[in-house]
């Protein structure tokens, strides 16, 4: 990795010296690419590991020694790299002003980030936001005196308060959210908030003891470090205080952790609700200290069996208790603003700026780091995409399975899809955060005004159109509610996956099967059920509905064996779109190469420059390699269950089922990625 860093470096610096220097030019191509060839080389398996057998593991094979989940305790990936540079970038430009003057809105995203930067970790400054915003008659721990006003103390309007001052869910979780019965309105969603250990199991379960006890360690400590002058007793005392009641709690919650919100959500009113908990769990009261109205919409209640294992909670629990842990509750929340040990100030600060004012910090980067280079290729990349998948749906033989009519009406979806670079009208966004005023050297009151400005532009979208473009991506997604393919700003960073230095194979195993991932997610068993204008219509006849649910029917089968992943569960709920649209997109990507390298000048030059120094590939097996490393991975070995097909298996068995992997590496049919029936639908 030195060597790629010391390459780079010596490419930039060779940029510098002009397009008016021929010789400067090709030099500096030949630096790039022999930064990227030592960057692709860099992660390869240092062992006798064989593509055929296992091609993530020769790809990837030293990924997790260059990048170990275990020190930052959370996974670690490729696609992860490309926002880090966001962050590093990002970091750079909130700590100086732009030439051509800051915005208020701007302006706003440096004070936050100066004051996180020099106070985040002040624990008196948190604990003195905390008294001033919140109201707990004299402040705590003296709240263990005699005199403590135990028959007065409201705990629901105690929560209600936090709730509207600072977003914090305690005891109740309410949140407005896209009601998934109809996509174009909101919904009130009320009933578990998210506890810390997360699932029923880590609190309930014996197996998950240590967890617990680390647990509540943990908060002992925080405790001692916000009131240094108590007693240990008394740190133990809350601490366990705060565990019991979250175990309590956990009683609501669902047995199986993988049900989706829809198999654990129930429609009812806030009259209904008032019926059912009464005044031990009033949920009309509740609702009107929030809104400042009586609530006479639906609500979904999720899970099901939470609101009616908390009235036996709330009735059983002293008070005293429901008080300390309110107001641990809203400490911690707090206190996870500190500056985590081993993370740079800076690159913490940005992470705050960003999960408060995502499409702010997007705007100012797009601003500082506009790359139209980066976007003529992409569009390029994405017009090749549809050709070929164009071809394919015209043509009688490749996609036969379909009807002809649902074909026809395929390509008219196809036609219809527009990319949509992700950018801001900035002066939305300065009315957006008019009225908020934060300062330098404020952090925890910053904080604090943030938290409540979000949960009031939060609740506020109850009664409003839901907007696409709420949602922040990471890398381009598909929206099936308008049939367009939203490209996020900060995935447009030269060099990371493509330059006009790197070979097109590169360029086309990254952003060409990216984009045909996604692409693809309209043309598959959830997007078949919108129409190219986005609205709800299953354009598919039953024949081809029946021949799709055949053919996916292989990759179920093929799938099946990875129920569990070194020895953990897999739960990947959107198992089948993932893999049609992994092995589709695979397939599509690699005939667009093919077919730029017929529509190109095909000479020994061309061939030559489709590959790179340093690595011993043809042309089509680096397309392949610059696809498998966009999925390198390393997980911590505290992950209890994956959420998605662990990346080894989607690159694996995607590459088992295609015939032009096997012959790009010489595959023999005994070996493992040459699947003897091989799975195909796009």
């Amino acid at each position: 990795m030195e060597l790629w860093m010391c390459l780079l470096l010596a490419g930039c610096a060779l940029l510098s010296l002009g397009a008016t220097q021929p010789l400067a030019i090709n030099y500096t191509t030949d630096i790039l690419r022999l930064a990227k060839a030592a960057h692709i080389k860099a992660y390869l398996s240092e062992d006798e590991q064989k593509p055929c057998d296992n091609f993530y593991n020769y790809v990837c094979g030293n990924w997790p020694r260059l990048h170990p989940a275990r020190i930052k305790n959370k996974k670690t990936n490729y696609l992860e790299e490309l926002q880090e540079l966001f962050v590093r970038k990002s970091a750079d430009m909130l700590k100086t002003a732009r030439p051509g003057g800051d915005s208020s809105a701007d302006r706003l995203l440096k004070s936050f980030f100066t004051s996180c930067y020099n106070q985040a970790n002040d624990t008196q400054s948190a604990l003195r936001t905390l008294l001033q915003v919140t109201d707990f008659r004299g402040g705590w721990p003296e709240i263990r005196v005699p005199s403590w006003y135990y028959y007065e103390y409201d705990w629901l309007q105690v929560i209600a308060t936090i709730k509207r001052r600072l977003g914090i869910d305690i005891i109740i979780g309410l949140d407005v959210i896209l009601d998934y019965k109809e996509e174009h309105m909101h919904r009130l969603k009320i009933g578990a908030p998210q506890l810390p250990l997360g699932h029923r199991r880590q609190y309930l379960d014996a197996s998950y003891h240590l967890t617990r006890l680390r647990y509540q360690r943990s908060i002992a400590e925080k405790l001692q470090r916000y009131f240094p002058e108590q007693s240990q007793r008394w740190y133990e005392e809350v601490s366990d205080q705060v565990v019991d009641l979250e175990q309590q709690l956990a009683k609501g919650l669902p047995h199986n952790a993988a049900l989706t919100l829809e198999q654990t959500t129930r429609q009812r009113t806030a009259a209904e609700m008032k019926a059912a908990y009464g005044s031990y769990v009033d949920v009309s009261r509740y609702l009107q200290m929030i809104f400042n109205d009586t609530m006479y919409v639906d609500l979904y209640e999720t899970p099901e069996d939470y609101l009616s294992n908390l009235v036996d909670v709330i009735r059983l629990t002293p008070k005293m208790q429901l008080a300390n842990y309110t107001i641990w509750r809203t400490l911690d929340t707090l206190d996870q603003a500190r500056v985590p040990q081993n993370v740079q100030p800076g690159i913490w600060c940005v992470q705050m700026v960003r999960d408060h004012f995502p499409q702010q910090l997007e705007s100012l980067f797009h601003r500082n780091y506009n790359n139209m280079q980066m976007i003529n290729d992409l569009q390029s990349t994405w017009s090749d995409i549809k050709r070929v998948f164009r071809e394919q749906l015209q043509a009688s033989t490749d996609l036969h399975w379909m009807t002809l009519e649902t074909r026809q009406r395929a390509i008219a979806k196809l036609d219809a899809i527009e990319l949509q670079f992700r950018n801001h009208d900035e002066t939305q966004l300065i009315r957006q955060t008019h009225g908020l005023r934060l300062h330098p050297d404020q952090f925890y009151p910053n904080l604090a005004n943030v938290l409540q400005w979000r949960t009031q532009r939060q609740l506020a979208k109850l009664v409003e159109e839901p907007q696409l473009m709420d949602q922040v991506y990471k890398v381009p997604h598909y929206e099936l509610t308008n049939n367009k393919m939203q490209i996020p700003i900060t995935f447009l960073q030269a060099r990371f996956f493509w330059d006009p230095a790197y070979p097109n194979a590169i360029k086309y195993g990254t952003l060409g099967v990216l984009l045909a991932r996604q692409m693809l997610h309209g043309f598959d068993d959830v997007g078949r059920h919108y129409d190219r204008h986005g609205y709800r219509n299953n354009w598919w006849d039953p024949i081809s509905e029946g021949s799709y649910s055949r053919r996916s029917q292989c990759f179920q089968e093929q799938y099946a064996i990875f129920e569990d992943f070194h020895g953990k569960p897999v739960h990947d709920k959107g198992l089948i779109s993932r893999i049609v649209a992994d092995n589709g997109a695979l397939d599509i990507a690699y005939r667009a190469y093919v077919e730029w390298l017929k529509n190109t000048d095909e000479t020994s030059t061309l061939y030559q420059r489709e590959q790179l120094p340093l690595l011993d590939n043809t042309h089509n097996q680096l397309f392949y390699m610059a696809y498998a490393q966009l999925y390198c991975s390393d997980y911590p070995e505290s992950v209890e269950m994956f959420d998605e097909l662990p990346e080894q298996i989607r690159v694996n068995t995607a590459l088992s089922n295609s015939e032009h992997f096997v012959n790009a590496f010489s595959c023999s049919r005994s070996d493992k990625l040459n699947a003897r029936f091989k799975c195909a639908l796009y």
